[in-house]
């Protein structure tokens, strides 16, 4: 799952979006206090954390002298795995996808281009209704839910800052903030006067960040 922290270099920008994503692993070589090398792993991405993983074990391999026995450069991982690589592929995976959870073809649809092949973890709880947020209609109750349990979450800015469309793509309300906040709080365990914190940072966020101003 992703954390939403990234280890950026040391630099004077103003802002974090302006230091470089650039990946690096500088080594620093044993010395009198200190029998071992040690390698840092600085900045990389999201899109490029495996590469950069594959750079850092081919140091270490050549540092003890070994030779890789294992490669998961071809692996997918989590929704990519056993992904519907073209037209007839698509069809046939969202037709099982239907026999097996009873979503239509329009949910699943728009289940497998978020989260790829774990689509199904969602639709299958999916009541028939899909129960949506108040405004923001391709959300469901249950799809928040699920992130809530499944990603890592913190804070509710996490959910709609950073995992999920919902801030990014400008259909998030008020009713939605207030009804997303309610499904974290249940699933965290949050108190009343947690969940109104939250809610206020996240609009407040919200409206420093992406220029949003919650009605």
């Amino acid at each position: 799952a992703y954390s939403g922290i990234r280890p950026l270099p040391a630099s004077d920008a103003s802002v974090p979006g302006l230091i470089s994503r650039d990946h690096s692993a500088p080594v620093a070589e044993p010395d009198r206090n200190r029998p071992f090398a040690v390698i840092s792993l600085i900045g990389g991405k999201w899109t490029t954390f495996r590469g950069f993983a594959e750079e850092v074990a081919d140091t270490v391999l050549g540092r003890l002298q070994r030779s890789r026995k294992v490669t998961t450069q071809t692996m997918p991982i989590g929704g990519g795995r056993d992904f519907p690589a073209d037209a007839a592929a698509r069809a046939s995976w969202l037709a099982l996808a239907h026999s097996e959870t009873g979503a239509g073809e329009r949910r699943l649809e728009a289940l497998l281009s978020r989260y790829g092949t774990r689509a199904t973890q969602i639709a299958t709880h999916e009541p028939d209704d899909e129960g949506r947020l108040p405004d923001s209609e391709s959300y469901s109750r249950s799809e928040i839910d699920y992130i809530v349990r499944t990603e890592f979450v913190e804070h509710l800015a996490d959910i709609v800052m950073r995992r999920s469309t919902l801030a990014i793509s400008g259909s998030l309300t008020g009713r939605d903030l207030q009804e997303i906040a309610t499904i974290a709080g249940r699933a965290l365990g949050w108190s009343a006067g947690r969940l109104a914190e939250e809610v206020e940072a996240s609009a407040l966020e919200l409206e420093d960040r992406n220029l949003m101003r919650l009605g």
